[in-house]
């Protein structure tokens, strides 16, 4: 049998060490991948068991949280993707819908209703290297019906419009015409390229701090202060259960607290 001895010295202790320490929702996301992975292949008999069911998570390392979006913010960052491209479609797209930009990248033509306004979301897409992996969305709540807004309608007529005289001009070069988001070539855009527009246009400003995941969190932000219920926020974010979107905007939930408490005592004083 083979015994592994504990590590007895400093240097030894080092060595277990990794080299690179990356963001919790990273390692959350390749552990769900390779959960996958190996549950599909003892469904196929390939292996007898999960690996990952072993596995020892590591802890999660806290760290200091990004103030959310304000308003002024979130519409300087849709006055400066007003002009149409695609990449700047996506940026609105996130905003106004508050969807993973794994699913907006993901959507296909016939996930969009355009009578009954609606969009399906479905899936998911990842990267592996330079080759798109399309894939389940993150959670069973993430297969979801969202409606689909006015903004949000005119937004993906343009995308379309641009798209088609596209297709026309590629003809038969043209890679994949059901994908709704995509490269001048049709194929799927990398999330990378939607990072480097929102690196240029929050460059010189006070909210360079942001990613392209701040965008779902603006929706949501706007969404809870509009008095919107925390169930709905929920289920139109795809959450697992209203815990985790309350853990992740407690600070929201907090200033709405407040505000009502300010609110019973105007309408005492008012009364006086």
């Amino acid at each position: 049998m083979l015994e592994i001895e504990k590590p007895e010295n400093l240097y030894a202790q080092n060595t277990l060490r990794p080299k690179q320490y990356y963001k919790d929702s990273y390692v959350q996301t390749v552990f769900s991948a390779l959960n996958r992975l190996f549950e599909f292949s003892i469904s196929q008999g390939w292996i007898k068991e999960n690996p990952c069911n072993h596995a020892i998570k590591p802890s999660i390392n806290k760290s200091i949280k990004k103030r959310p979006l304000e308003i002024n913010q979130i519409k300087d960052i849709i006055k400066k993707t007003n002009d149409f491209s695609v990449h700047n479609a996506v940026i609105q797209f996130q905003i106004y819908t508050g969807m993973r930009i794994g699913e907006t990248l993901a959507l296909t033509w016939n996930d969009i209703d355009f009578k009954n306004k609606e969009i399906n979301i479905n899936k998911t897409i990842n990267f592996v290297g330079k080759d798109p992996i399309i894939g389940p969305p993150k959670t069973n709540n993430s297969y979801r019906i969202l409606g689909m807004s006015n903004t949000v309608f005119n937004i993906l007529k343009m995308v379309q419009q641009e798209q088609n005289e596209r297709k026309q001009f590629l003809k038969e070069q043209y890679i994949n015409p059901n994908i709704v988001f995509s490269t001048p070539l049709g194929d799927y855009i990398h999330r990378n390229n939607i990072n480097k527009r929102l690196n240029a246009i929050k460059k010189g400003t006070d909210y360079e701090y942001i990613t392209v995941h701040f965008l779902r969190h603006a929706n949501a932000t706007l969404l809870l202060m509009n008095d919107v219920d925390i169930k709905v926020v929920s289920s139109h974010l795809g959450h697992n259960d209203i815990q985790t979107t309350a853990n992740i905007y407690a600070d929201v939930l907090k200033s709405k607290e407040h505000q009502i408490a300010q609110l019973i005592e105007f309408n005492l004083e008012d009364d006086q």
